[in-house]
């Protein structure tokens, strides 16, 4: 009843997020792409549901270089621009992660989703976070998420898994809320992700 029951509120809320934000966004994914000198809309392979790969989107906040295609990022790395600082700090580049959650790769909350490198070192007890749908927030995120240890932002995704209702979605959606309003959900402004752009 509650994967339904979620997977309907995720399905219904997206289409309507889209719907109402697909001008601006297309706007903002313009900008980036003059921004950053690359196409705006950045996509990468993460880990989701049961271990499977799928692709993410978010806005491209950082600038595109031959030398360089790595896309983790480091505190104050200087190929995140200012626009994309910005974007980042407010969780805008996040946005496009709404056609994720409409496809249903995706869901509202859950444990962010990691790229392959990472979920390979995870033990069993680590890898419960695959068993439901990564989300766009989750509990990591609203307890402190880069300024907590890397241990620590997977036993709070584990007891996430571990205790599923719709009570807590809710709550952590309403923190997510209250938190990018108060500026304080990354301790560093320069990162989206805990990995990556």
């Amino acid at each position: 009843m509650y994967r339904y029951t979620k997977r309907l509120g995720d399905l219904f809320v997206s289409s309507l997020l889209l719907m109402i934000l697909f001008l601006p966004l297309s706007l903002v994914i313009l900008i980036a792409s003059f921004d950053t000198q690359a196409i705006g809309l950045f996509t990468q392979k993460r880990v989701g549901i049961k271990g499977k790969e799928f692709l993410i989107f978010k806005v491209r906040t950082m600038k595109h270089s031959e030398l360089n295609k790595s896309t983790t990022t480091v505190s104050n790395d200087p190929r995140v621009t200012f626009l994309g600082a910005f974007l980042r700090r407010m969780k805008i580049d996040e946005l496009p992660q709404l056609i994720n959650v409409f496809l249903g790769s995706m869901s509202f909350v859950g444990p962010r989703p990691t790229v392959l490198d990472d979920y390979s070192r995870m033990d069993d007890e680590q890898k419960l976070r695959s068993t439901v749908k990564p989300g766009i927030t989750g509990l990591a995120q609203v307890s402190g998420n880069t300024s907590l240890s890397w241990p620590r932002r997977l036993k709070l995704d584990v007891s996430y898994v571990r205790n599923l209702s719709l009570k807590s979605d809710i709550l952590i959606l309403w923190k997510t809320i209250i938190l990018i309003l108060k500026d304080k959900i990354h301790t560093d402004p320069a990162g989206s992700d805990e990995w990556c752009e």
